[in-house]
């Protein structure tokens, strides 16, 4: 019942500000109609009024006409993003496994909800701590907070906008009541003041119409994003319990492994009744392909001792790339699993994992399993982030009896070419010969906008006479960190615009800049 009651307030607040001030109007326009002629024989339509505004009524409602476009498209926003979580919303996850959230998660449509979640799953699968998904949650919904809060202030801009268009019709109204004919004419001071006090009562409507919307919409909206928090707060406490049974779960393997290795005298046993174990013969060591010992057990009849497994010693990157490019996808990388004598080991299972801002792995993905080939080998393709800096792709190979054999692969993710620029210290001014006071400034940024650094920019003095610091008509930049080359001009010695080129490939931005008589 809750969701319901903003949307019906709005509606009818807008019913409310659109009807109240029309019957005002029509008994104000009734009086004026009796003592001025305004009007035929009671006959009066509201735009009649309107129309007296001298001009500002449009603008004003040009205004109140945006600021209902905006607020249509958030409500409609908010009540598709509503719909595409219901299911979500709706799917208890107490009793759900590990594997059945993602793929519940995975084939939901787009929504808040969704992607946080998607967020909080790739985070817990990562870093096998849920404890920080709190902290997740939190830096989620105050993203969109600041999202929400940049579409009431453009809000708040038209509704004070209008506010002060009305205010100007006020001023001018009043103005023409005193410039021209004098007050003394009748006609122009009821024209004129008309205009002050319609116009007024315009922006002052659609004003508070847009105030009273965007608070009802915002009402709403802070009720979705709690709805949204309090789901999240359920999977993130579905799963700590997951955490706590696995980290249970292994306590308890690795007790039955270390009370199933702790050897225990048969009735039969020539020691039985010692204090202390006899002395282990040298041969029933084994030693594996690392050449270290792996104690085989006492030796029985047999005079054979027991095949001790060879397990994964060793995980590596084959080919290791030397770097990538933003939302490019590095293809089939190779990891390998040896043993501890170098022979390769098929059929074993590698776990591969993406951190959250680390890009993804296969079909979109944070984490995959694959089985080694007959040379050892698993690939994967890598689809790198949208945002340059180092990288890193884990992978382990599980072991039941002893710490898994790890690597991890890294990766440095450079800015895409140059696609956009800004442009900074155009038509500047300085006296004959001197410096302008700004260097001319040019941002190469990637289509991500990302600043690309290492790009070399040619600047040209193309008319004027100027020069740069060399002393030269033409100097080579490079961009730095930040994607900014810069350089610093000297005007000509004559009085008149002074123009620059800078080429950065086949793009040309163009400076102008005087030079001022002393």
């Amino acid at each position: 019942m809750r969701r319901r009651i903003g949307p019906f307030f709005t509606a009818l607040v807008c019913f409310g500000l659109g009807t109240v001030p029309g019957v005002f109007a029509q008994e104000a326009a009734d009086t004026a109609s009796a003592q001025t002629g305004f009007g035929t024989e009671g006959n009066f339509l509201l735009w009649d009024l309107i129309g007296e505004a001298g001009g500002f009524q449009y603008p004003i409602f040009g205004l109140l006409a945006i600021g209902l476009f905006l607020i249509s498209a958030k409500l409609y926003e908010l009540y598709k993003d509503q719909k595409a979580a219901r299911e979500l919303e709706e799917t208890s996850l107490e009793e759900m496994e590990m594997k059945r959230i993602a793929m519940l998660v995975a084939n939901q449509k787009e929504s808040m909800l969704a992607e946080l979640q998607a967020t909080m799953i790739n985070v817990y699968q990562t870093t096998k701590d849920a404890a920080t998904l709190h902290e997740e949650i939190a830096n989620y919904i105050q993203f969109q907070r600041d999202r929400f809060g940049t579409f009431k202030l453009r809000i708040d801009f038209l509704a004070d906008t209008a506010g002060a268009v009305g205010l100007l019709g006020t001023v001018w109204g009043i103005l023409t009541v005193f410039t021209g004919g004098g007050i003394d004419d009748e006609q122009r001071v009821l024209a004129g003041m008309g205009v002050a006090l319609i116009s007024t009562l315009l922006g002052l409507v659609v004003s508070i119409t847009l105030n009273l919307i965007s608070t009802e919409v915002h009402s709403f909206f802070d009720n979705r994003l709690d709805q949204i928090e309090d789901k999240a707060d359920e999977l993130r406490f579905r799963l700590l319990e997951l955490g706590l049974e696995e980290t249970n779960g292994r306590r308890e393997a690795v007790s039955d492994r270390a009370e199933a290795a702790s050897p225990t005298p048969s009735a039969g046993s020539e020691y039985q009744n010692s204090d202390a174990a006899p002395e282990q013969d040298p041969d029933s060591v084994l030693r594996d392909g690392t050449g270290e010992a792996t104690e085989t057990g006492t030796i029985g009849a047999s005079d054979s001792p027991t095949a001790v497994e060879t397990r994964p010693r060793r995980l590596e990157v084959v080919d290791r790339p030397d770097e990538g490019t933003v939302a490019s996808t590095l293809s089939d990388n190779q990891l390998r699993v040896t043993a501890g004598n170098g022979d390769p080991i098929a059929d074993e299972e590698v776990k591969i994992e993406a951190g959250a801002a680390d890009g993804q792995l296969n079909g979109g993905i944070a984490a995959l399993t694959r089985r080694t080939d007959e040379q050892g080998v698993v690939s994967f393709d890598w689809h790198l982030p949208e945002s340059p800096g180092t990288c890193e792709v884990h992978a382990r190979v599980p072991a039941a009896d002893g710490p898994d054999a790890t690597c991890t692969l890294s990766v440095p993710v450079r800015p895409g070419g140059p696609r956009h620029y800004r442009q900074d210290g155009n038509n500047q001014g300085a006296e004959v010969g001197g410096k302008v006071p700004n260097p001319l400034t040019v941002k190469l940024i990637d289509e991500y906008q990302n600043p690309v650094p290492d790009q070399r920019v040619r600047y040209e003095v193309d008319a004027g006479g100027g020069t740069f610091e060399n002393e030269e008509t033409s100097t080579e930049v490079v961009t730095d960190e930040n994607g900014v080359a810069s350089v610093t001009l000297f005007v000509g010695d004559e009085p008149g615009i002074n123009t620059v080129k800078s080429y950065v490939g086949d793009e040309v931005i163009e400076f102008q800049a005087m030079a001022l008589e002393q």
